[in-house]
Formats: C-alpha cells, structure tokens, sequence
C-alpha cells in the first residue's frame, strides 16, 4: 500500500529475536495521523512483538523506528509515553483499589502547596475526571468510587479518555473488547472511530477479522513475525482476509 503522506510512524526492516526465536523478521510498515489501522494474526504471529516495540518495551534487534520523522534511539516506555504513544489493554492500565479520579492522573499526579508542603490535588483530579466521564459517555459513573466497580466497558471507556486528554498521538488497542457485552464492545468501537476522526493514529490489535473489517480503514495481517498482508480493507472481504490468515499467510499481499 502507498501512501503520499509523510509517516508519523515509521518501521523499515525490523527484527526482533529472542534467542533463537525469531518473533519478527525483516518488518516494513508506515503509519500515518488520523488512520485507524486492524492489525491482526494468529497467536505468535507477531503483532504484539511489533506493538511492544513502538511502546518502548522491546529494543530492536535489527532495523529502525521513526517517529515523527526522527529515528528512535532509545527503546524505553516512558520515552514512548513523552512521544504521545498510549497502549490501551483489556486487563491492565488501573488500580482497582483507587478511586476514577486518582486512577485518571495515575502517574501524573497533580500537587498544590499547603503551607509550603506539597499534597495532592484533589479537587484538580476530580473535575478533570468528571469531564472524561460526561464525555465518553459515562455519565452514572462516580469519580470517587473505586475503579473496581466498573464494568469491563467503563474501564475501556475511561482509559481511552484518559489517554486522548492527555494528548496523546497515537492510540495502540490491544484486544480492547475481550470479554466485554455485545453493547460494551459496540460502545469501544465506536469510541476507537472518533478518534480516527479527530486526527489520532488509531492502531487496533484483535484476533476478529470480522470485527476489524467493520471499523478499521487498512488491515495489516501478520504471520510467523511477518508481514503478510497490507492493504485498504475494501480490496478485500473479510472471508478472503480469513481465509489468508487460515492459510498459516503462505499468500503473501504487501502493501
């Protein structure tokens, strides 16, 4: 697939071995601002090897990252974080046992001085929680209950806010809607289109070719930590997207 604007991310020749495991081999793949990009395979296909670079975790073991049209030197979290690189994962991302306005600034804590002596921002955290919540349609959520009481849905929904408000660039979804309501996951999807059409680079990770034929514009396939498939989703249905993928990707369509 060619793409006449500049990248905003961009992956030439990527390995990453562990070993002599080979979790991604020779792995091309730009990204652009305000494209909503399936990314999909079977397990060990390689998209979470791929993901885990771009958020830092993972250092290359051959090729180069750019982001922003700057190579990536350092291989850190926080380094993507500052970068404006946000992942959202089904199971992880709060603490169940803080409450939603402690959780929205986790890490970012908001202080003001009381007689000299820093303390927490309480009322800071509060009505910028409450603003995510009115916003991302959660509107009988209490921002001072324990995030433990939200439904699978809601913990999506607030951690996706939580991640726009804090301006981020790029939004990585890995399996967000595992184990959530027909009516939870048609909620996250829908949140995951908006933020295409705000401009963000939206990167949707899922095993459901079906699911991600729905929403995403382009559908990168991987298979034994190769590109396999890179293309608009309207080349293909998403049987014949299936079907590759069944295949174990011995048919090989690179953008």
């Amino acid at each position: 697939m060619t793409d006449e604007r500049k990248p905003l991310i961009q992956v030439k020749n990527l390995s990453v071995h562990f070993g002599q495991v080979k979790a991604l081999t020779d792995v091309s793949v730009d990204f652009h601002e305000g494209e909503f990009v399936g990314l999909v395979g079977d397990n060990g296909a390689g998209k979470t090897t791929l993901i885990k670079v771009l958020c830092g975790i993972y250092k290359p073991t051959a090729g180069e990252v750019y982001f922003d049209g700057a190579r990536v030197t350092r291989f850190d979290p926080k380094v993507a974080i500052d970068m404006g690189i946000e992942t959202i994962q089904q199971a992880v991302g709060l603490c169940d046992n803080l409450s939603v306005a402690r959780n929205y600034f986790l890490g970012r804590e908001p202080v003001k001085h009381f007689l000299g002596i820093p303390v927490l921002d309480f009322t800071k955290m509060r009505n910028a929680s409450q603003r995510i919540v009115r916003e991302f349609g959660l509107r009988e959520v209490d921002v001072d209950d324990e995030v433990a009481l939200l439904s699978g849905g809601e913990r999506q929904s607030f951690k996706i806010g939580r991640s726009v408000d804090f301006r981020n660039r790029v939004i990585i979804m890995d399996e967000p809607t595992n184990h959530l309501s027909v009516r939870e996951r048609a909620h996250v999807n829908d949140i995951a289109v908006q933020l295409k059409e705000q401009g963000l680079l939206v990167i949707y990770i899922s095993h459901d070719i079906f699911q991600i034929h729905r929403i995403a514009e382009r559908i990168i396939i991987m298979e034994n930590g190769r590109k396999v498939v890179d293309i608009p989703k309207e080349e293909m249905s998403a049987e014949e997207l299936e079907g590759i993928i069944r295949d174990g990707g011995r048919q090989v369509i690179k953008g």
